[in-house]
């Protein structure tokens, strides 16, 4: 939160190798309050600083990330294997695939176009196009890097700014890929934050928080449907990916 690493007042839970049951290490869940902490810096960063007009800056920092993600290929890919289940070429492919996408959207972080058009003789409608405030992203377990980088990296693109909510079967993946992201020298702090979770605690939060204007979710059709439910009252935009609605 806010670039500092932040202990909650949960105790440590453990992640676990999947196939053996070895303990791999440990990570503190979050809570209600840790994200509410989190939607107020985001919010904050996003009212109080230039990042959602700075497209240069933002290409700067996701080529950055692109560069520390390719770094830390080997470390993520042996974590991905040990605590998702990955296969070794499985878990290649999602990095390989993770660091093209976030130069991808590096690119286009500077293509961001308006449009104007002549309504009437002399008269001319400009349409620009602004960045939707503060992106509220639910990790899934099963690629728990690529389905990050694709809602976040487009989300930094457009020059917002993000609290995530990682998937507690993959702690320490997320841990290495938010270490990743802080380590990038141009991103200021603020922009992106992350709050852990053992339960439903946290996504709840989120889903009904007034500071979330976004929400990109990818699981399964009954938890996007109460996402879905939650975020209504404040009128939230949804990306929501779900089980069993695509025919791959």
């Amino acid at each position: 939160i806010a670039g500092e690493w932040v202990a909650g007042d949960k105790a440590a839970d453990h992640s676990v190798n999947p196939a053996s049951g070895e303990v791999l290490g440990a990570y503190r869940p979050g809570s209600k309050a840790l994200a509410d902490q989190a939607v107020a810096v985001a919010t904050e960063t996003f009212e109080t600083t230039s990042w959602g007009a700075s497209p240069r800056l933002r290409a700067q920092v996701l080529y950055e990330l692109a560069d520390r993600l390719e770094a830390a290929k080997d470390e993520l890919v042996e974590l991905l294997i040990a605590e998702n289940g990955k296969l070794r070429s499985e878990a290649v492919g999602e990095m390989m695939g993770s660091v093209s996408e976030t130069r991808y959207y590096a690119g286009l972080a500077r293509t961001i176009l308006g449009r104007m058009q002549e309504t009437a003789p002399g008269n001319f409608s400009l349409m620009h196009r602004e960045p939707a405030g503060v992106c509220a992203i639910i990790v899934p377990w099963n690629a728990p890097v690529t389905l990050l980088i694709r809602s976040l990296a487009p989300a930094l693109a457009a020059g917002c700014t993000c609290v995530i909510k990682p998937a507690p079967q993959t702690p320490l993946v997320h841990a290495r890929v938010m270490r990743a992201i802080a380590e990038c020298p141009s991103l200021p702090k603020g922009v992106v934050n992350s709050v852990n979770e053992d339960g439903i605690e946290v996504g709840q939060a989120l889903a009904t928080s007034r500071g979330v204007d976004v929400i990109s979710f990818t699981g399964s059709s009954s938890t996007g449907a109460a996402i879905m439910a939650a975020a209504a009252p404040t009128l939230k935009r949804l990306s929501l990916e779900l089980g069993g609605k695509a025919p791959a």
